[in-house]
């Protein structure tokens, strides 16, 4: 259905930017939607019918038109006495019945500058003289600054019907409903005389968003919200006969805070959530990882396993799952993108039964015994598997996959093997992104999410145990944003068979206990495809750390 243009106003967006001086870039129209001419700011329209608002009258006469007398609004409730006192006229028809309510608006010297009348039928408003220049707040000339407390509200007859409820207080309207932040910050200097201000805007959404941007102006020390329940506005409370349930709701308005700023409250939230955070054990085989971590790993933290490729990355996640599958609570969820299910399902089933299956023909193996093997494990129950389908991961897929291995089927450990095929294709920026993301699920399902990643440097044999968190390929947000980062490495090309197979393991960063340094060694048994406590192979024994 086709609208029709009733009026122009100050658009909000433009305001803000101190590009509509002439208050009239948007366009009002009859079903209630607008829109800005300027800068293309809109609101959808509720089908309303929004009768049209009579321009400006800026004729010379104006004045002798602030005529009328101080009637009660009975439709609205407000007693005589009210209206008087805020100067409110009301013109009547030969009948008696009210046409027009006139709001006069004053100087800071006391004088009347203009007047928004308000015609009775169709509810239809315009304004008189000029109330531009001086921006007063309506009944703002009724009080003295310097006072405890002040209350603005959205609209004149709010204004009204407030002090109609409470008596002598002080309740004062601003000139132009919700685009009132010039309004305001005209009047700072007023306001700020006051202890406290408190904020009853209309409970629709546009006076929820004029509060969110007058609070700041006014300051979390000064400002108080007044959240309405039960009805929109204050003059919807006094016609329904419910001003001792406006008067409790004035009084529980609540402080304004700075979003970001803790409060105490907050922080003994924090303390209390620190307090329940639940640690994962790890291997004895890790070094001394277990004691580094005081007590493991923990829910809700994202960790990376970092290391040159073919080191042993993989069983390193594979002594993981079998330690978390059988030696905690933990319910796992695997991503391991480069191995198949049978190579998953194989070797972890290896560490079980210490036997290396890896090391057996295809046509050796025996499928049913190795089921028997995993089901005790728990592979379909606390392990859970991810199945690629030998094709690469797409990001959004991965990250809604890990959302339903937590949230769906109750994992609290997530392990991805290896991050870099997820972002091999991803710039800098989106890694960051990527990486963000992971912060956020850490946080909001409190997982335990592992991540492998390969480390840039080729691994010539060289410098095996020569290893860096920032060595990692892809980008260095990867270790940023971890908030565990350790280093494995291992001379795999050592002449010495036990030094081939000994793994270092150090620690850059451990944001929780802050302990960093060497964390031991451990050991790979080639025959039973366990690892093990190792040492220092430049010790010559076992040298705990």
């Amino acid at each position: 259905m086709d609208s029709s243009l009733v009026n122009k106003a100050q658009c909000p967006a433009c305001a803000d930017k101190g590009e509509d001086k002439n208050r009239d870039n948007l366009g009002v129209y009859d079903d209630g939607h607008t829109h800005c001419f300027k800068c293309d700011y809109h609101t959808k329209g509720d089908g309303t019918k929004v009768p049209p608002i009579l321009s400006k009258q800026n004729d010379d006469d104006w004045i002798h038109k602030y005529i009328g007398e101080y009637y009660p609004l009975t439709e609205r409730k407000i007693r005589a006495e009210t209206v008087e006192r805020y100067g409110v006229k009301v013109e009547v028809d030969k009948n008696g019945k009210p046409i027009k309510h006139h709001y006069p608006y004053y100087n800071q010297k006391g004088e009347l500058v203009g007047m928004k009348t308000r015609l009775v039928s169709g509810k239809r408003f315009f304004g008189s003289g000029d109330t531009s220049k001086t921006n007063q707040l309506f009944g703002q000339h009724l009080i003295k600054a310097g006072g405890k407390l002040i209350t603005i509200l959205e609209g004149e007859l709010d204004a009204l019907s407030a002090y109609d409820i409470f008596g002598n207080y002080n309740f004062v309207s601003v000139a132009n409903g919700v685009n009132c932040v010039d309004n305001i910050k005209a009047n700072l200097e007023f306001l700020d005389s006051f202890e406290i201000v408190v904020l009853c805007f209309d409970s629709d959404e546009a006076g929820r968003e004029a509060s969110k941007k007058v609070a700041p102006i006014l300051g979390p020390n000064k400002c108080k919200i007044l959240t309405l329940g039960k009805h929109k506005d204050a003059s919807e409370y006094l016609m329904a006969g419910d001003g001792k349930l406006f008067q409790q709701e004035w009084w529980d308005a609540k402080p304004y805070t700075v979003s970001g700023v803790a409060s105490v409250e907050d922080m003994r939230l924090a303390l209390m959530d620190y307090q329940s955070t639940e640690l994962i054990p790890l291997p004895d085989s890790f070094g001394d990882l277990q004691h580094m971590t005081r007590g493991g790993l923990a829910r809700g933290e994202l960790t990376s396993i970092i290391a040159h490729t073919s080191i042993g990355k993989t069983t390193i996640l594979n002594e993981l799952i079998y330690h978390f599958a059988t030696e905690t609570n933990e319910k796992i969820g695997c991503f391991m993108v480069e191995d198949t299910i049978d190579e998953t399902v194989r070797k972890v089933v290896s560490v079980h039964t210490e036997t290396n299956l890896q090391l057996l023909k295809p046509k050796e193996l025996d499928v049913d015994n190795i089921m028997s093997n995993a089901i005790d494990i728990g592979f379909g129950s606390t392990i859970q598997l991810h199945d690629d389908g030998g094709g690469s991961i797409d990001i959004d897929e991965m990250f809604s996959k890990i959302r339903y291995f937590v949230k769906g089927l109750g994992c609290t450990v997530i392990l991805l093997d290896p991050l870099h095929t997820a972002i091999k294709n991803l710039s800098n920026e989106n890694i960051e992104e990527v990486m963000d993301r992971f912060i956020k699920l850490c946080k909001e399902t409190k997982a335990c999410v592992i991540l492998s990643t390969h480390t840039r440097k080729p691994d010539d044999g060289s410098s095996p145990h020569k290893i860096s968190e920032y060595d990692v390929k892809g980008s260095g947000a990867i270790p940023q944003a971890c908030h565990n980062n350790i280093l494995f490495s291992r001379n795999k090309l050592a002449e010495d068979e036990y030094e081939r197979n000994a793994i270092r393991i150090r620690v850059p960063k451990l944001r929780r206990t802050g302990q960093t340094g060497e964390a031991g060694w451990s050991h790979f048994d080639t025959i039973s495809g366990r690892l093990e406590k190792g040492h220092d192979p430049a010790s010559g024994a076992n040298n705990d750390f």
